[in-house]
């Protein structure tokens, strides 16, 4: 099992990636062992003196230290532990039907987020029957998702891209990357499937009607 490492922005977090999926969907984050108990990976990982949170994307492990110690010594316990993780075969989340705790949403950045999505962005995809939901922020990350006929939608990486990844990053500068986690096979019924060369394409909140 080959684990790639990433530094982040804030050099007390580091992220692991260990080539293989994590959670089919959303994120989940932990601020202490006592919280991660639906996390068998989550409480190995408290097991190792010095880390102080976890958490849980799609594709990768975000760890969290206290200052007193290096990245140089914890990593290859941390390797460790992950690699021993797999090999045992346990699941990263015991899914017992309750929603993830995602933290990042009672932050400063997830609240405006939040607030910039309900008052300016979903107003403009609702009459089209789509809306999008933020699922949680971590780091200089945000992670939304793409609902009702938002999701599936031929459009919806141009809906990203040029609108609201736009809209978030110019009013949130703490955000460097905004990520989406929409199952879109999931959609149903998508108003629209672009062609090469389609004009529309350059309207971020289009959604040609039925």
């Amino acid at each position: 099992m080959f684990i790639q490492t990433e530094t982040t922005a804030n050099p007390a977090r580091m992220r692991f990636l260990p080539g293989q999926t994590l959670l089919s969907a959303g994120t989940a984050g932990f601020l202490d062992k006592q919280s991660s108990a639906r996390s068998p990976l989550a409480k190995r990982l408290f097991d190792i003196e010095g880390i102080t949170s976890v958490y849980l994307d799609p594709q990768a492990i975000t760890l969290t230290k206290i200052d007193d110690v290096e990245w140089s010594m914890l990593k290859p316990v941390i390797l460790g532990v992950i690699m021993e993780h797999f090999a045992a075969g346990e699941p990263v989340i015991h899914d017992d039907g309750q929603p993830l705790p995602k933290p990042g949403l009672d932050t400063e950045a997830g609240k405006v987020i939040q607030n910039l999505l309900q008052l300016k962005i979903n107003p403009q995809v609702a009459s089209h029957g789509g809306h999008i939901s933020l699922v949680d922020v971590q780091d200089d990350t945000a992670y939304i998702r793409l609902e009702g006929a938002c999701q599936g939608c031929g459009m919806a990486d141009v809906t990203l891209k040029q609108g609201v990844v736009k809209e978030i990053m110019a009013l949130v500068p703490t955000i460097g990357k905004v990520l989406d986690v929409t199952d879109h096979a999931g959609g149903a019924n998508p108003y629209y499937q672009p062609g090469k060369g389609d004009a529309t394409a350059s309207s971020p909140f289009h959604q040609p009607s039925k």
